[in-house]
């Protein structure tokens, strides 16, 4: 048993660590100022919060910069459908007659009404896309924001380990000189030292990764990122129900509302089509100069006659469109209500889980550790039980980090899928 104890040693590094004197007892509200970049934007000198990081990121993103390009695209689209169509002027000569005039189409019976109604609906569908890019990226930065957050506790945790193993060798160096100790368990203790220096050194890599991912996803590669935020599970703010939350998020989430303006939009496009389909008269007024009859002007009206082509084939692809995209709409509403579902369930079981936790398992650490101290001053305790119930501690406060991470992740994941995502304009 007790090899086998000392293996699990070897393969965590271990030590104690006091989760009350981490890294949030020295956070401080954090600002955004500007700092100079390679990319020429402002990077925060300081921690930043989630929302804050979020504003970075909607901000900065160069993709999203590109997707709301859309909305002026939308806009020119808009432009051109209010305007009216071009007269067009002629010019003729032949022998004995000159003959000047000009012709203009008329939209009569309400085509570019039509136009335009169908352009603002683009502009409608042209801002709920962007919105669904800007969910996108900002569902994906704040996972990353919470693996910083944890992966800053975890070195945290790793360091206050590796000051505990010091304080421990601080008392077998002297049991060792007062005689009451071999030199095996100085040895014991100093190849501890060594292998906590490695795990040391991996938890720096592994946050300066985080950190490294948290800056690029922000547009921001030479910021040296640092987050702030509560790692906590609050037992007394549950979550509203599913209805309430379902009720709000059918208007706000992006995903059903970029389905339902595709849908309208749609649904226009069908009233255009068929209002397209009636004839535009064109109207025509010339001014003719002849050598026998002299001077005088011609007026005329032209117009389409619908005999062989009533536009049918664009009206019915119109119709086909809309019932697709109404199938879409259809399809993101029940996944929608899936999803929320899904995360409310999730957020329920991780918090449980946290809170559970934390009443049996970490309650136990501070004796735990008191007792192997006091157990090996006293002589009644070996080196290899030291070492293993400092390596049982870190376990354990390493395994918490995982299960805030995991309940972190689940209290965003319901904020996404009620639809309750900051609001963020460049």
């Amino acid at each position: 048993m007790k090899a086998h104890k000392m293996n699990k040693w070897l393969t965590m590094g271990l030590v104690a660590a006091s989760f009350s004197g981490a890294v949030w007892s020295q956070a401080q509200p954090s600002a955004l100022s500007a700092l100079p970049a390679a990319s020429g934007v402002a990077a925060p000198a300081q921690a930043v919060s989630l929302e804050e990081y979020l504003r970075l990121v909607v901000q900065n993103q160069r993709g999203l910069a590109a997707d709301r390009l859309q909305l002026d695209l939308a806009k020119a689209d808009s432009r051109t459908a209010s305007a009216f169509p071009n007269p067009s002027v002629h010019y003729s000569n032949k022998r004995g007659e000159r003959e000047w005039g000009v012709e203009q189409p008329l939209p009569i019976f309400g085509q570019r009404g039509m136009r335009i109604e169908n352009a603002r609906k683009g502009e409608v569908t042209a801002a709920a896309n962007v919105d669904l890019a800007a969910a996108g990226s900002m569902n994906d930065a704040a996972h990353v924001f919470n693996e910083l957050l944890v992966a800053q506790q975890r070195l945290a945790v790793w360091q206050h380990a590796q000051e505990e193993l010091n304080k421990a060798a601080f008392i077998v160096t002297g049991q060792i000189e007062a005689g009451t100790r071999s030199r095996y368990d100085g040895a014991r203790l100093s190849l501890q030292q060594a292998q906590m220096s490695m795990q040391v050194s991996k938890a720096q890599a592994a946050l300066r990764d985080s950190a490294s991912r948290v800056a690029a996803l922000a547009d921001l590669p030479q910021w040296q990122a640092r987050v702030v935020g509560s790692l906590k599970a609050d037992a007394t703010h549950a979550p509203a129900a599913y209805g309430s939350l379902w009720d709000q998020a059918q208007t706000r989430l992006p995903m059903v509302r970029a389905a339902q303006a595709a849908l309208d939009q749609a649904r226009q496009k069908i009233r255009l089509e068929e209002r397209e389909a009636l004839p535009t008269p064109t109207v025509g007024v010339a001014r003719i100069r002849n050598s026998l009859d002299g001077s005088f002007n011609q007026v005329g009206i032209q117009v389409e006659i619908p005999l062989f082509d009533r536009k049918k084939g664009v009206i019915d692809r119109a119709k086909v469109e809309a019932d697709q995209a109404e199938l879409r709409r259809d399809a993101a509403l029940l996944a929608a209500q899936s999803e929320l579902q899904r995360a409310l369930e999730q957020l329920r079981i991780r918090r449980s889980a946290v809170l559970d936790y934390e009443k049996v398992g970490l309650a136990q650490i501070s004796p735990l550790h008191q007792m192997a101290q006091d157990g090996y001053k006293l002589g009644k305790g070996t080196i290899l039980e030291l070492v293993d119930a400092l390596a049982s501690i870190t376990e354990h406060r390493l395994e918490h980090l995982e299960l805030v991470k995991d309940m972190l992740d689940a209290e965003w994941e319901v904020r996404v899928a009620s639809g309750d995502l900051p609001q963020v304009r460049p």
